[in-house]
């Protein structure tokens, strides 16, 4: 039985020694502003071997080991887990179109960009599916895409989720799941269902209200009672509690020691660190909502590490666990440079280093990480039995590839 204790590295066969490294560089990191503050988890066997706090999360705030982190796309990996108990309860099937249980997206359309920038709708020729939603190849994509990218149809698409108020920014807005994806069904598809790889927040947002219609409760409701709660995770939310606030590591700019309290204006809506103090309660995003503590998402990590349980209690089977952490994708890739493959809401590693084009070495062959936008990222390495986290604060993950680093120093301190 996994034990939450912190234990000497060397009884996990891990390297203190070289794990002092990560001291080293994240102290050289925050001397060269490439973030302001740290929070480093290692853990081998079920066991917390390294847990550490750096920086700051606020000003004249020290970083600390229960510093509260907006976990934004991280937030996703448990969305995935509460699909796979409905699948898991017979209350689903992974194939079966979604429609039969949001009827508003009974007849997609799929945009087609003609030649001289014009487009034109045509019927999908795939219903979209609970697998599309959860490989994000749904033909779903993001407002704040821009005409710089290709291919041409975002920029066609993006503008028309801005025209319908589609909200995908994490920035809790006065609506519910409900409201915003009966939007979202009004939208047009970007590729048909099944083709195309597209990182897409709105993908999610639907299997979180998916979750709602089949639960018969809300997002919230069903996270607290089915995976929170029996995690033990008592200190994660979708809107942090008045009374924890102040432990909330604050933004940083990266490359600066300079705090950030303003969303940047990315296409029609703002990306940015506003929206943990939005006035409004009522959004659940599955996409990016939750916030939450270093320690309460190892326990969730090593749930899944643990192929489905965690100190007795079974949260998902072995079997849901495989499908989420094998490549669902094939051959598919994403057009920003993502190469690692993609399982259900996890990059999965599968070769024995980062493949070409892709900055993401994970820590080896099955291991398999997601990440958030304010540069928090967990990584799982079944072959080394680990878990690492490494927690920070800064925007547009400009934290990340310094984490990457971090991660490297954990993995190499294995040494059996």
């Amino acid at each position: 039985m996994e034990d939450s204790r912190i234990v000497e590295p060397e009884s996990v066969g891990v390297d203190s020694q070289h794990l002092a490294r990560i001291d080293q560089l994240v102290s050289h990191h925050i001397e060269q502003n490439a973030y302001q503050g740290m929070v480093v988890l290692v853990a081998r066997h079920g066991k917390i071997c390294y847990f550490k706090a750096f920086g700051k999360a606020d000003e004249g705030t020290p970083m600390a080991t229960n510093s509260i982190f907006r976990l934004a796309s991280m937030s996703k990996v448990p969305t995935a887990v509460a699909v796979m108990q409905l699948f898991e309860r017979g209350l689903l099937d992974l194939q079966e179109p979604i429609a039969t249980y949001l009827p508003e997206f009974s007849s997609p359309k799929v945009a087609v960009v003609d030649p001289g920038g014009t487009y034109r709708l045509v019927p999908a020729r795939t219903p979209i599916t609970f697998h599309h939603l959860l490989t994000m190849t749904s033909g779903m994509t993001n407002s704040w895409w821009h005409e710089a990218f290709d291919p041409p149809v975002y920029r066609i698409v993006p503008k028309l989720y801005a025209e319908l108020g589609i909200r995908d920014d994490m920035n809790a807005p006065d609506l519910t799941l409900k409201e915003n994806i009966e939007r979202v069904a009004q939208a047009p598809l970007i590729a048909e269902p099944g083709e195309m790889f597209d990182y897409s927040n709105s993908s999610v947002d639907t299997l979180a209200r998916l979750v709602e219609v089949i639960s018969g409760t809300n997002f919230d409701t069903y996270l607290r009672e089915n995976i929170l709660g029996p995690l033990g995770m008592d200190e994660t939310w979708f809107f942090i509690p008045d009374e924890h606030k102040h432990r909330l590591a604050e933004c940083y700019w990266p490359g600066r020691d300079e705090k950030q309290t303003q969303n940047l204006q990315v296409g029609p809506y703002t990306l940015g660190p506003e929206g943990a103090y939005s006035p409004h309660r009522t959004y659940f995003s599955g996409a990016g909502g939750l916030h939450g503590t270093t320690s309460d998402y190892f326990k969730f990590a090593q749930m899944l590490l643990n192929r489905g349980h965690y100190q007795g209690t079974r949260i998902l089977s072995p079997t849901s666990v495989d499908l989420m952490t094998t490549n669902q994708i094939g051959d598919k890739c994403w057009w920003q440079g993502f190469r690692n493959k993609w399982g259900y809401q996890l990059e999965i590693q599968e070769g024995t280093g980062a493949p070409a084009g892709s900055p993401a070495f994970l820590g080896g062959q099955g291991a398999y990480s997601w990440q958030g936008y304010f540069s928090t990222k967990f990584v799982n390495n079944p072959a080394k039995d680990t878990v690492i986290l490494t927690m920070t604060a800064s925007n547009a993950d400009g934290a990340l590839p310094h984490n990457l680093r971090l991660i490297t120093i954990a993995t190499a301190a294995i040494n059996d």
